[in-house]
C-alpha cells in the first residue's frame, strides 16, 4: 500500500479527517469525497451538540447521516414540545429518547403538579377552601362580558364574628368561618362559584339566574343555616341579593346585594 494512502487511512482510523488528499495517489477522488463527507458529518454533529438545529447534511445519505438526521428531527420536535410546556401545555410527553424520555416526562409531571398547586393557592382561600377575592373579581368581570344575563349574586356576612374572636379567640372564629363555608357549599350546587371575599364576607355568583330564582336560592341558604347541627359555634348569616339584566347593571347589582345584606345585618342586631 502506498505511503500516502496508508497515512490517510491511519488518520481516518484515529478519528481525524485528513487536511488534504494528494491528487496523485490512488483513489484520490474517492478519498477526497470520503474526507469531505466525514468533515460534513463532524460539523453537523458538533452543531447538534451546541444546540444548533439549523444545519443540514447537504444531501449526504447512508446510515450515519440518517441517524444524525433522525436525532436532529427528534431534537426539533423536543424543542417544540418544550415551547408548548412553557405555554402551559403539560400534556406533552417524550417517548423517543430512551432514558432521557423518562427524566423529561418526570420533570413535566412535577411541573404540572406544581403549577396545579400554585394555581389552587392563587385562586382559593387558605382557611375555607372556597375561591378567594382575586378569583371572585376576575370571574365577575369575565362572566359580566358574556351571555350570562340575567346575572344574580348573593352577598353574605357572618354575624357576630368579631364578638366570637374577642370572647372565645380567633381559633373559634376560624372554626365559625369554616363551618359557614361548609353550610354554603351544602346549600349550593357543586359547580356554583362561592368565594370568601373578606374577613367575614362571602359571595355567590349566579349567571343566568333571575331575581326570583336568586331569592329562592337565598331562602335555601337560610333553610340550610336553620337546620345546621347544634354544635358550637353556630353560624348566622346576613344575606343580600342583586340582579343585573345587562352588563351595564353589574355594578349596581353588586351594590344592591351589599345594601340588602347590610340591611339584613341591621335587622339581625335589632332582633337580638
Amino acid at each position: 500500500m502506498e505511503d500516502p494512502i496508508r497515512r490517510i487511512l491511519e488518520e481516518l482510523a484515529a478519528g481525524r479527517t485528513p487536511n488534504a488528499i494528494p491528487v496523485d495517489c490512488d483513489y484520490a477522488v474517492e478519498l477526497d469525497r470520503l474526507a469531505v463527507s466525514l468533515a460534513t458529518l463532524q460539523r453537523f454533529a458538533m452543531a447538534l451538540c451546541q444546540g444548533d438545529l439549523s444545519h443540514d447534511l447537504n444531501g449526504l445519505v447512508g446510515p450515519i447521516a440518517g441517524s444524525l438526521k433522525m436525532l436532529q428531527a427528534n431534537l426539533r420536535h423536543l424543542t417544540w414540545q418544550a415551547k408548548q410546556i412553557a405555554d402551559g401545555d403539560f400534556t406533552q410527553r417524550v417517548d423517543f429518547l430512551g432514558d432521557f424520555s423518562t427524566a423529561f416526562n418526570s420533570m413535566v409531571e412535577r411541573l404540572d403538579a406544581s403549577h396545579t398547586k400554585l394555581l389552587y393557592i392563587s385562586t382559593h382561600d387558605a382557611l375555607t377552601g372556597l375561591y378567594n377575592r382575586a378569583y371572585f373579581d376576575t370571574e365577575i368581570e369575565r362572566l359580566g362580558r358574556g351571555r350570562n344575563f340575567p346575572f344574580s349574586l348573593i352577598i353574605s356576612d357572618v354575624n357576630g364574628l368579631k364578638q366570637v374572636n374577642d370572647q372565645q379567640g380567633h381559633a373559634v372564629g376560624d372554626t365559625l368561618l369554616k363551618k359557614a363555608a361548609t353550610l354554603l357549599r351544602a346549600a349550593m350546587r357543586g359547580d356554583d362559584i362561592i368565594a370568601r371575599i373578606g374577613g367575614d364576607e362571602f359571595a355567590v355568583l349566579l349567571p343566568r339566574i333571575d331575581i326570583d330564582l336568586a331569592r329562592t336560592i337565598t331562602a335555601r341558604i337560610r333553610k340550610t343555616i336553620a337546620e345546621q347541627d347544634t354544635t358550637d359555634p353556630r353560624v348566622s348569616f346576613a344575606l343580600g341579593v342583586g340582579t343585573a339584566l345587562e352588563p351595564g347593571g353589574m355594578k349596581q347589582a353588586l351594590k344592591d346585594a351589599d345594601d340588602r345584606m347590610y340591611q339584613d345585618k341591621q335587622e339581625f342586631k335589632v332582633g337580638r
